[in-house]
């Protein structure tokens, strides 16, 4: 499973109306129209996040989903780029993101001097690469300080 959220609407809805039938027929039967209704909103909202959870989980994208569906929107996005540009970079930052935690230091100069070698067909220039880099640690960055932070607020067992 990957650390950072794609969506997954297929996933969701597919989840949400098996889910709203099922538990709209159960409403139904004691309850009559009332149960129905009650039925099919419970049911749609459980089996909207069964199935996305599902479908995530079983994902084989990985964190680079979550970058796939984003990429066309960030603002280093270069017209014309395509997903097969900018993959290179991402996974060039997922590759380097726990080594960036353990040494801030890791510099532009050491990436740009691997780019080459991993960056196969894409057409972007390191330069243009970069920006995608540090999204990666950025928004790993963020999730992994709001797991600790959620981690320390949690209650601890005796």
């Amino acid at each position: 499973m990957s650390r950072l959220q794609k969506v997954h609407v297929a996933g969701a809805g597919i989840g949400a109306i098996a889910a709203g039938f099922v538990m709209g027929g159960i409403g139904y039967l004691p309850f009559g129209v009332p149960g129905l209704v009650v039925g099919v909103v419970i049911g749609a909202a459980i089996g909207a996040i069964v199935g996305h959870r599902s479908i995530e989980a079983v994902d084989p994208r990985g964190d680079l989903g979550h970058f796939q569906q984003v990429y066309r929107t960030t603002g280093y996005y270069a017209d014309g780029m395509a997903w097969d540009d900018y993959a290179p970079a991402y996974q060039l930052g997922l590759d380097t993101f726990e080594r960036r935690q353990r040494d801030p230091d890791l510099t532009g100069a050491e990436l740009e001097a691997r780019w080459p070698a991993v960056r196969g067909g894409s057409r972007l220039e390191f330069a243009q690469a970069y920006p995608a880099v540090q999204h990666v640690w950025r928004e790993l960055g963020q999730r992994e300080r709001a797991l600790r932070d959620s981690e320390a607020g949690a209650p601890r067992g005796s």
